[in-house]
């Protein structure tokens, strides 16, 4: 080999072993960064490992601790793992047997919850959702659920997972203001008895769950219980069969008696309870009570034993104290009525008889007034046809007998009059009492020695002209007839009293006895019998009077004369 081919290899070989130096310099750099590398993953698992303990510590606290029921169910509805809070709310715990979720949900709630589980699957949530449970100790409960589906990596829904709220207790609070609220709505601005007791049983019914409600009426005087509202009637609110219960009879009249409610748990046991329609197991009944008095009751049933609860009574107790005095009112109101019908089936009775006794009145009148004229007449004829041949007694006689004619024939006159006064009323009118007192001196006879002066200007009133004519004319005329004066006084005055108008004729005559005041009024009754005094003119002015709402009174001194007071409402 020569010195140049052996000057190549040399040279050749120095670049080899630089190269394979500088291989190893950079694969020891390489190493080096790989194993800092690894230190750096070795710390982070170490950090990711404490962090995983960490979240699985605190979502198993979570678990445990969260003040709600919790579960994990699989999609077919089997339980996977329950909280403690969901152990004790349901009674059922998974690690003792198999749970499925289907067996907790309440009967009637069941397609309910069927749609609303097909709901989830489809949105992959959903929130207050509100339904019943039946728990293991077969107690049902109301509860709210936020509930959400677990996907695995392919977006297939693998389980789900629900947080469970126990609503029960605010449920049933809010059922009682609503029924309570609901019940006062429903009665509220009602009059008719059956109308506010409908309304009652039929809260009262939906609040308790039941379909017998019903609402008895305590009528003292026949000491028993009407029966006035059925709900198991709803489909006919009028009552066809009114049943009556004597007080003291069955659970619900000796409520009526004792005012105390009472819940029967089971009425098999109790003697007192009365079958209506079909027999029940639970009642319950609540005196309606108003001023310490019973005035109805509040009784419902249920089939179950042991149905209503101590909450139910309290509720139905704050019902039957809410509508007391609503149905108190009704019971006035029907009352009410019941005298104002009899009032007036009695004053169209009164009014009939008034008007048979005033055309009776008038046949009589006539009647009696013809012979007493034909009497008359034939006492006048034998006066004529016998002139100079009767001595002056029986001429005497004669004129007795025409005095008593004539008086009798007046009698018959006021007493018609007076008959008349109420029915023979007119349509009010606008009467000047002024003017009215002043025709009246151009009508009444009136002797030179007898004045009446007008003190104040006298009032328009509303009422019939002719009955303030003869109540004036009555009363003057009474003044003038019994004065005895030289100089005779009439004064007629008026006073306002705000709804009435006070009156006064006040003369200087004879007077009147104190013990006579009230006598004068009556008919037929005269303190002085004169020829043309039939004691019938003062109680036609006293019943004028009365028909237009007022009174009259009078003050006198025997010998120095009297005032006459009367009203007339405005």
């Amino acid at each position: 080999m020569s010195i140049k081919e052996i000057e190549i290899l040399q040279r050749a070989l120095e670049r080899q072993k630089k190269a394979r130096k500088q291989a190893e310099r950079i694969l020891e750099e390489k190493s080096l960064e790989l194993f800092n590398i690894s230190q750096e993953l070795k710390e982070v698992n170490a950090k990711l490992e404490d962090l995983l303990d960490e979240k699985n510590s605190q979502l198993k606290g979570i678990f445990e601790n969260i003040n709600d029921a919790y579960l994990v169910m699989d999609i077919h509805g089997n339980v996977l793992k329950m909280n403690h809070v969901a152990v004790d709310f349901f009674g059922f715990d998974v690690n003792e047997g198999e749970v499925n979720v289907v067996s907790l949900i309440y009967p009637e709630d069941y397609n309910y919850a069927m749609n609303s589980y097909a709901e989830l699957l489809s949105n992959g949530y959903f929130t207050n959702y509100i339904a019943r449970v039946i728990t293991k100790r077969n107690e049902v409960k109301w509860v709210n659920i936020n509930s959400s589906v677990v996907f695995d990596k392919t977006h297939t829904p693998i389980a789900a997972q629900g947080i469970i709220r126990d609503i029960t207790n605010q449920r049933k609070e809010r059922q009682v203001i609503e029924v309570i609220n609901n019940t006062a709505k429903a009665i509220i601005g009602k009059e008719d008895i059956y109308e506010i007791a409908w309304e009652i049983s039929n809260n009262v019914a939906n609040y308790l769950n039941t379909d017998d409600c019903v609402i008895y009426l305590v009528n003292e005087k026949k000491k028993q219980l009407e029966l006035i509202a059925s709900f198991d009637k709803r489909k006919n609110k009028v009552i066809q069969d009114k049943m009556r219960l004597p007080l003291g009879e069955g659970v619900v009249g000796s409520v009526a008696e004792s005012g105390v409610s009472e819940m029967i748990n089971n009425t098999s046991l109790d003697k007192r309870y009365v079958i209506y329609h079909i027999p029940k197991l639970s009642e319950l009944t609540v005196p309606i009570t108003h001023e310490d008095k019973v005035i109805g009751i509040i009784n419902a049933e249920h089939l179950e034993k042991n149905y209503f609860t101590e909450e139910h009574l309290k509720t139905i107790e704050g019902i039957a104290g809410l509508v007391s005095l609503q149905l108190r009112s009704a019971l006035n109101i029907r009352k009410r009525k019941k005298v104002e019908k009899k009032n007036a089936d009695l004053l169209k009775k009164i009014a009939k008889s008034n008007q048979e006794l005033e055309e009776y009145a008038h046949i009589v009148s006539h009647d009696l007034k013809s012979p007493i004229r034909s009497i008359h007449a034939l006492t006048s004829w034998i006066k004529s046809d016998n002139e100079g041949v009767f001595d002056e007694a029986s001429l005497q006689n004669f004129d007795h007998i025409e005095n008593t004619l004539i008086k009798m024939e007046q009698l018959i006159t006021d007493v018609l009059e007076y008959s008349s006064i109420v029915n023979a009323s007119k349509e009010e009118e606008d009467v000047d009492i002024n003017s009215l007192v002043e025709e009246l001196q151009k009508v009444i006879y009136l002797p030179t020695h007898i004045s009446i002066k007008i003190v104040n200007k006298l009032p328009v009133v509303k009422g019939d002209k002719i009955k303030f004519q003869q109540l004036f004319q009555n009363l003057i005329s009474n003044s003038v007839k019994f004065n005895d004066k030289e100089e005779g006084i009439i004064e007629i005055a008026v006073k306002d009293q705000n709804s009435f108008y006070k009156f006064s004729i006040k003369d200087n005559g004879i007077g009147i006895e104190k013990e006579h005041f009230d006598k004068i009024f009556k008919i037929f009754q005269s303190l002085h019998k004169t020829k043309d005094s039939s004691g019938i003119g003062l109680s036609i002015v006293k019943k004028i009077v009365n028909l237009y709402k007022g009174e009259i009174w009078l003050e006198s001194e025997v010998n120095k004369g009297t005032t006459f007071f009367f009203t007339i409402k405005k």
